[in-house]
């Protein structure tokens, strides 16, 4: 099957990550642990996806070349809050690969300096405690993020509200479902007066 990855960002990134819910029967949610590190943090973009050992960010550093313009880093890092897995350096690096941002089980740091980059973090904590880099770490596998399990080029729709992971063999489904009910809700306002 093949996908027109353009046409689908066009369409995810008018939606919210609630409606996109909403078109998976509410599945497929990131638990609400996960948070934008700032303000207003919106992505959309498909899943690269990345298996740390805890505190330890050695595989940011071995894969950031393969990252693709579009590409979300959703990471895995066992929830581990002690250390940051990324800051702002990694970020920027990333960022210039066409990132659009990124999903992390587990802590960051710099969070302001993202902000002023514009580069879009979601994870579970912030922390001022600089990683490891030892590994071990895995690339592009399936991993269990936020209590969902993500696969490599799975749709990511974050905002405000949270994470929605919509599986790439049902973007046609969802999308459409998630249209379906911002549609719904747009009529639902009017008649109340909003």
């Amino acid at each position: 099957m093949t996908y027109d990855d353009a046409a689908y960002f066009e369409r995810f990134t008018k939606l919210p990550a609630a409606n996109v819910s909403d078109g998976m029967d509410r599945l497929n949610v990131l638990d609400a642990a996960i948070n934008p590190v700032w303000e207003g943090a919106r992505l959309v973009g498909r899943a690269f996806t990345l298996y740390l050992a805890a505190g330890d960010n050695k595989g940011i550093h071995e894969i950031v070349d393969q990252i693709q313009p579009g590409d979300v880093l959703v990471i895995n890092g066992q929830g581990a809050t002690h250390r940051a897995v990324m800051g702002e350096l990694i970020a920027g690096r990333l960022k210039t690969k066409g990132c659009v941002g990124a999903v992390v089980d587990g802590a960051i740091r710099d969070a302001a300096d993202m902000k002023g980059i514009d580069f879009p973090v979601f994870a579970r904590a912030i922390t001022p405690a600089g990683p490891y880099r030892n590994g071990p770490f895995r690339a592009q596998e399936p991993v269990a993020v936020g209590s969902v399990v993500v696969s490599p080029g799975d749709f990511v729709i974050a905002d405000g509200d949270g994470v929605a992971v919509v599986p790439r063999g049902r973007v046609d489904e969802i999308i459409d479902a998630a249209e379906a009910k911002l549609a719904q809700e747009a009529i639902q306002r009017a008649e109340i007066g909003l």
